[in-house]
């Protein structure tokens, strides 16, 4: 079953990239890895800012993501949502979804889409493909808008397509690990009080051993 998805996702990432380089070309763009820049800096300058900036990005949204499943109700019941989806997966499955999904996305909606649409409608119809199938995804549409627009707005600065690919496939990578191996309804269960570890009140058992302490 995992391997038909597999195919399939390799034909659909496939065909979105083929469809960024089409209508980069059809619009007048030459190719959907850089645009005129708002930044003058010079080529290897606006690589190098494209690549900086979508490093940070990257590790800022990583570190966010695990505090707002840790911390916030919403983030955390997004969390399940897509561990259900997802399903298991291997590390190898993780690493070419994060690639294909990556770069074909940023291909097609930043290389391509920005520079005929903009960066607020890009972002918006980026967001249209993160709809779920339930209300609990609504936060995820949310975040593919904030995130479009982030990504949009180095593509925008630097015209340089580098460091959105980088950034995604990072983010993409990193927290489909986290969602496969963080289960926040496994973690409730061993946090609920039991006879033993009566909770904030009386004794409760040591985690190094049996004993009972106040």
């Amino acid at each position: 079953m995992l391997s038909r998805y597999v195919g399939v996702a390799t034909l659909a990432y496939g065909a979105l990239a083929a469809g960024a380089v089409a209508l980069s070309l059809l619009t007048g763009h030459g190719g959907p890895w850089s645009t005129e820049a708002w930044l003058d800096l010079g080529r290897g300058g606006r690589i190098a800012a494209s690549l900086g900036a979508g490093i940070a990005l990257a590790f800022l949204v990583i570190r966010s993501t695990r505090l707002l499943v840790r911390r916030t109700r919403w983030a955390r019941d997004l969390h399940v949502a897509l561990r259900g989806v997802l399903g298991p997966l291997s590390s190898r499955h993780i690493l070419l979804f994060a690639l294909l999904s990556g770069i074909a996305e940023e291909l097609f909606f930043r290389g391509a889409l920005l520079p005929v649409a903009g960066v607020w409608a890009s972002s918006l119809v980026f967001g249209l493909l993160h709809i779920g199938p339930s209300r609990r995804f609504l936060p995820w549409t949310a975040w593919a808008v904030a995130m479009g627009f982030a990504f949009g707005a180095i593509f925008w600065a630097t015209g340089e397509l580098v460091g959105c690919l980088v950034a995604h496939v990072w983010i993409n990578y990193e927290n489909m690990h986290f969602i496969e191996a963080h289960d926040p309804e496994q973690e409730r269960r061993a946090r609920r009080p039991t006879p033993d570890e009566p909770s904030l009140v009386g004794a409760r058992r040591h985690r190094s051993g049996g004993l009972m302490h106040p």
